[in-house]
């Protein structure tokens, strides 16, 4: 039987925590139900994301960047993962409340949606 383990971690509570404007389509993406805008408020969900996970950049404001910041690109490839698994994030977060608003493994069976917490054999 196929599994599904998820780490749930503390990233995505904070970017869960900071969603604004959204919405989830039926590809179960988040996007953001105004137009042009991220689900944060801002214009570009790297820097918005950015943001909230590594704070305000340390270097002057780049006007040039097409995100107003500069990010490594393992900054933003964490950046574009961690947004891509939101979704799953909150399916756990709502079926465990209020157990699930900390950091820790879930699983369920594939054609399930009761995640249970469990310890990854190391």
């Amino acid at each position: 039987m196929a599994l599904i383990k998820f780490e749930l971690k503390e990233d995505h509570l904070k970017l869960l925590k900071h969603l604004d404007k959204w919405e989830i389509d039926a590809s179960n993406s988040i996007f953001c139900e105004t137009e042009n805008k991220t689900p944060y408020g801002g214009l570009s969900l790297t820097e918005d994301v950015g943001i909230i996970l590594y704070g305000k950049p340390d270097t002057e404001f780049d006007p040039l960047s097409p995100y107003g910041a500069e990010y490594t690109e393992e900054q933003i490839a964490e950046i574009d993962k961690l947004y891509d698994e939101l979704p799953m994030a909150l399916d756990i977060i709502c079926f465990n409340l209020p157990e699930a608003t900390e950091v820790a493994h879930y699983k369920t069976k594939w054609h399930q949606r009761n995640w249970k917490k469990y310890t990854p054999k190391t």
